[in-house]
Formats: C-alpha cells, structure tokens, sequence
C-alpha cells in the first residue's frame, strides 16, 4: 500500500482528477490529500487539523501497515512563512518531527518527497502564479513583483536544505512549459493533463 500526504496537487484541487489515478501500479494507492493543508498547524487556510503531524496520529493504522509513503509539502509552508504565520525554521523542525513519527510507526517504511520541480525557472514561475493567487483572493496589495523572487528563494532554500537532504525525491514537473502549459481555469493548480504529466514523471517512484 502506498499512503500519499500532501496539499492541493495531491488532493486534485480545481480538477476533476488526481495525479494518483494514473499511476500504473497493482498497489493499493490512497490519497490523503488536504487543499491548503501544511507540515505543521500554521497554515493560511482553514484547515485546522489537517496538518501532516495531525494526520499521522489520525492515519498511524495505515502508516503501520503500508509500504510505501510520499509527501507533498512545502508550498503552503512557504506561503506561510510569507505571509508571517511560522518561520523557516518552524518548518524546518516540524519536518524533521514528522519523519521522527512516521518511523516510529513504520521503521521500514520507504518516504518519498515530490517537490514542485528540480529546474529553478519552473520554481519561479509557479512562485509567481501563487503569489497572484493570494493577491486576488486572500490578500488584496500582495505585491507580486516582491514577493515572487522571496517565494521562490525560500522554496529552493527549504528543498535544498531539509527535505532533498532528509528524503529521496521527485519532481513533478521537469520543466516550466510543464506546467505553465496545463493550468487549470484557477491559473495556478493544474488541469487533467498536467494530472498524467506529474504521474509519468513521478512514475511508481
């Protein structure tokens, strides 16, 4: 069984599919992602208990009996380290906290981390297509021009950092018209095809 954590890609936010129903495997797949959703219980968005700490102690029956786990944070982390919700190094130990409990459940358990992209210009530009987002809907004078570089630096810093450091990883898009090319009418998380695309890449990991 394989248990996928994560936000809005994994949940298929503003789709009808997720990246998880293409994935060509005879394993059991189940797909616990949460919209919004963080490492820790910082996020932006109203989804109090939902953080990935909160969800370990929810699921622990399944982490103790899969084989497989894959994590997609980071995102909303970012934006809350932003916005002035946590800092980096909050997220930095929430992490680290995590993994602690996943193995202490699971101490065989193989942890994969999907991250946005290995290519620093897709980074950017999904940095940008967020920033818009929070400007048009929850925080009206976001200034895009500043804030998309700083996004996409503390993006990197924390891939960088803690999770390529901690965890084999994979990247969802290989380059920036991956994903620029198959936005949703969200303009920021992406269609059905952009659904298959991170599936190939990701492959049964």
């Amino acid at each position: 069984m394989i248990l996928f954590f994560g936000s809005s890609t994994t949940a298929g936010e503003n789709s009808e599919v997720k990246f998880t129903d293409f994935l060509e495997t005879k394993e059991v797949i189940k797909n616990l992602g949460i919209p919004g959703t963080t490492l820790g219980e910082y996020s932006i968005y109203p989804v109090d208990g939902n953080s990935l700490i909160s969800l370990i102690k929810k699921h622990e029956g399944l982490i103790k009996t899969c084989d497989k786990i894959v994590l997609e944070y980071g995102i909303n982390d970012v934006t809350a380290i932003m916005c002035g919700f946590t800092t980096t190094r909050s997220v930095m130990v929430t992490f680290v906290k995590a993994l602690d409990a996943i193995r202490q459940l699971n101490p065989t358990v193989d942890i994969k981390f999907l991250t946005i992209s290995f290519d620093s210009d897709t980074i950017y530009e999904y940095s940008v297509k967020m920033c818009k987002y929070l400007s048009d809907i929850y925080f009206k004078g976001y200034d895009i021009d500043i804030y998309s570089p700083r996004w996409g630096r503390v993006y990197w810093d924390l891939f960088e950092q803690v999770f390529k450091k901690n965890l084999d990883c994979r990247e969802m898009f290989k380059d920036k018209n991956e994903y620029l090319e198959n936005l949703s009418s969200d303009n920021l998380h992406v269609n059905e095809v952009g659904h298959k695309i991170i599936a190939k890449n990701i492959g049964i990991l």
